[in-house]
């Protein structure tokens, strides 16, 4: 697979994530392609400690109690089996800014790990 396609399958399983908290319709599914099973969600808690979050966490939250959302890709780079995505979630009151790491297994990308950050407007 060429560098062009390598990309676009990156683009294309970050587009599942960006599907799934735009639209509660076929939330769950759209985060379960798009994310490996064990992954955590990372960020800093209000006492400025680490904070852990597994996947399912963000399943409910986006099938749940998420406000209106629209997502967008700021940054896609891609080195052989691994990839770095920059995203922004647009919100109302706030934005999340989203660093993913893919990595290239046999099933296809998958995001391994999400770092976060929100941003008040």
């Amino acid at each position: 697979m060429s560098y062009n396609a390598q990309e676009q399958a990156v683009i294309d399983t970050v587009n599942y994530y960006i599907a799934g908290v735009e639209s509660k319709k076929d939330a769950k599914e759209n985060i379960e392609k798009a994310f490996y099973s064990s992954t955590n969600l990372h960020s800093v808690g209000a006492d400025g400690t680490l904070e852990f979050l597994p996947r399912d966490a963000l399943v409910q939250y986006v099938t749940g109690d998420m406000p209106e959302t629209t997502g967008e890709i700021l940054a896609v780079e891609v080195i052989n089996d691994m990839a770095l995505v920059k995203v922004r979630l647009i919100l109302k009151e706030f934005d999340f800014f989203d660093y993913l790491t893919l990595l290239k297994l046999d099933s296809g990308w998958k995001i391994v790990s999400k770092t976060f950050t929100i941003i008040d407007k």
